[in-house]
């Protein structure tokens, strides 16, 4: 019998969970050509509910192009990597649409293999003396010019990137070039609040108001515990809604986690034969620890001791950090050294800001800490 829980990567149809209505909002915005700017923390679905939207926007007849920043290093990378999601989407027929894309962008020299498969491989090399920033406008016009007919969604995921190319002045080309298009349609998301938002609301910036906001929070409760109790019903166990409150608690309802969790639990149940319990929920929970327990405790000893304090603080209670009461209740010091170990815990990804609270990354590393850090009163 196969796990009806997936984690760890991108999700579709059954693992799929929930988010109609903002998959709904997402579609109309494309559809009448306004640019998006996507938020949420890591984990919460993003990147599978944006698969979704390329399923279906290619259903409607669009070009969809999806690039992850993370894989751009360099404006050179960027214009291949941009070139080469043009080329696999704009013609079936690849000879023309290789030629095509060749009379239309100076400054490279696109090239197309064959692999192993029988299937062509498109790389680029660059002239000598391109001007890149023309090179760059050339391939971002791609979409505009190679079919007068043809309709584009760009995707632009974990785009807060951008920033690391700023000395190439690469945000100020990109936005000169896309902000005349009118065939394509954009998305911006990003996993790290405070820099997008910095991209997108500062008046200085170059993509200052270029899209409308969305912020893509947590799914709600009762909507969790429907798939949970569809999913466990699906291979004929009974899941009653207090376990699978249990399941979402312990994973803080962050969806990739909830699956994980789930999945877990689910295993203990088949291959043990055992019912389904509060006592099999923490045993799970304890499972996933194990196995995770090197990678946690290679987090832990980079940690500062004031950031080691002010985790094991957040979670306990993750209400107001900066109140007299709770420094005091604490022992967590000074603001400005509290200020400082959340602002680096931030930066590197441990904690998020979002609405309004503190909330850890990963909850397991959370659960590590109540269960394998406090509990041993390794620290106090």
């Amino acid at each position: 019998m196969q796990n009806p829980f997936q984690y760890g990567k991108v999700v579709s149809d059954a693992y799929f969970t929930d988010r109609e209505e903002e998959f709904a909002s997402i579609v109309a915005e494309v559809k009448n050509r306004h640019n998006l700017v996507m938020y949420s923390p890591r984990r919460y679905g993003k990147t599978s509910l944006l698969l979704k939207i390329t399923q279906e926007m290619k259903a409607r007849g669009w070009n969809v192009i999806y690039l992850d920043f993370y894989r751009v290093t360099s404006l050179h990378a960027f214009i291949e990597i941009y070139a080469r999601e043009v080329f696999y989407q704009s013609d079936n027929k690849w000879k023309s649409g290789l030629k095509k894309i060749a009379s239309l962008v100076k400054g490279i020299h696109p090239v197309v293999s064959i692999d192993s498969l029988g299937n062509p491989a498109f790389s680029i090399s660059f002239d000598p003396v391109a001007d890149l920033p023309q090179t760059l406008e050339s391939v971002l016009n791609l979409t505009e010019v190679l079919n007068s007919k043809q309709k584009w969604l760009v995707i632009f995921d974990e785009f807060q990137e951008i920033t690391k190319l700023n000395g190439m002045g690469f945000d100020n080309h990109l936005r000169s070039v896309i902000q005349h298009h009118q065939k394509s349609s954009y998305i911006f998301s990003g996993s790290r609040y405070h820099m997008l938002m910095e991209l997108f609301n500062q008046p200085k910036k170059a993509f200052y108001r270029f899209g409308k906001m969305m912020h893509l929070d947590k799914i709600p409760v009762e909507l969790m515990k429907a798939f949970l109790i569809e999913r466990f019903a699906s291979t004929g166990i009974k899941l009653g809604e207090d376990i699978a409150q249990a399941i979402i608690d312990r994973a803080d309802n962050i969806p990739n986690y909830v699956q994980f969790i789930a999945a877990e639990t689910w295993q203990l149940v088949w291959l043990n034969k055992s019912s389904l319990s509060l006592e099999l929920v923490d045993q799970a929970v304890q499972t996933v620890l194990d196995n995770q327990k090197d990678y946690f405790m290679q987090i832990w000893d980079t940690l500062s001791i004031q950031q080691k304090k002010t985790l094991v603080a957040l979670s306990k209670d993750n209400s107001n950090p900066y109140s007299l009461d709770y420094q005091k209740l604490h022992n967590l010091g000074a603001t400005s050294t509290i200020q400082g170990a959340i602002k680096r815990l931030i930066a590197d990804e441990i904690i998020v800001f979002d609405n309004d609270v503190y909330l850890f990354s990963d909850p397991l590393f959370k659960l590590f800490i109540q269960l394998r850090i406090v509990a041993l009163r390794r620290f106090t």
